[in-house]
């Protein structure tokens, strides 16, 4: 295949990256840049493949509120449910395995919020949401996930979510930049 499409020289990938996040008194950090950009391989790499997340463990025949934590608190549930755009309380009273792309995404972020992992990575953010529900469950989630002692790494192709998330620091696979936290201002 290689030769029929002359792509000897481009099927490897390469992005070697400087990012100085090992201090501890950060909470989000972004990584963005376009899809191929390698920003799942970084992802991976920041704290190990077990901190990636990967939505596994979700009966197929329990609602999603009586599983994202089941010896949890009811109310962090519900508020962490709420929190991250998913205030329908039919949704809810759904498993996992019949709510749309959208609920499903938003499902995994309850759950991280009510887990509270020392550090985790969560790929893909937003992207299967429309951009209105992305910003403001951006906003949301990052409120959230401040409230815990863990560390939080978001892997996005979106630039729009980015002054929603107020992230401590972020890496841009499109350009290679590194930048530290700013002072950020709520969005219009």
């Amino acid at each position: 295949v290689k030769s029929l499409f002359n792509a000897e020289s481009v099927a490897n990938f390469n992005l070697d990256a400087e990012l100085p996040i090992d201090d501890t008194g950060w909470r989000i950090g972004l990584i963005v840049g376009p899809s191929g950009s390698g920003k799942t391989s970084m992802g991976r790499r920041i704290f190990g493949p077990e901190a990636f997340y990967e939505p596994k463990g979700w009966p197929a025949d329990k609602p999603i509120i009586d599983a994202i934590a089941p010896k949890g608190d009811f109310n962090a549930v519900t508020g962490a449910l709420a929190a991250v755009g998913l205030g329908s309380v039919p949704s809810w009273l759904r498993p996992y395995p019949v709510l749309s792309n959208g609920e499903r995404f938003r499902a995994d972020l309850a759950k991280i919020i009510c887990e509270a992992p020392a550090r985790v990575v969560v790929d893909e953010f937003t992207s299967v949401v429309d951009r209105q529900i992305a910003k403001f469950g951006a906003l949301a989630f990052q409120k959230s996930w401040r409230r815990t002692a863990g560390q939080c790494v978001l892997l996005s192709c979106h630039y729009d979510i980015i002054e929603w998330v107020e992230p401590d620091w972020i890496f841009d696979t499109a350009t290679g930049q590194y930048s530290g936290r700013s002072l950020w201002r709520r969005p219009k």
